[in-house]
């Protein structure tokens, strides 16, 4: 899956993110060891990591 990155959500489910479409991360309010995605005006989700986990994932993509 080239450009496209495996995260677990907080619901414990599965979630593949292309790092291409993705706007900007920000730490999600329920706490460190979450995070929200945004990507395509405004849509986001949330996953499991703290902001260093998740960019870091998304830029080596």
């Amino acid at each position: 899956m080239n450009g496209y990155v495996e995260f677990k959500t907080i619901d414990g489910e599965y979630v593949a993110i292309n790092a291409d479409r993705v706007n900007y991360v920000r730490r999600y309010r329920g706490g460190e060891d979450a995070s929200a995605v945004n990507f395509e005006k405004g849509h986001y989700v949330v996953v499991q990591g703290n902001l260093a986990e998740v960019t870091d994932a998304l830029s080596n993509a």
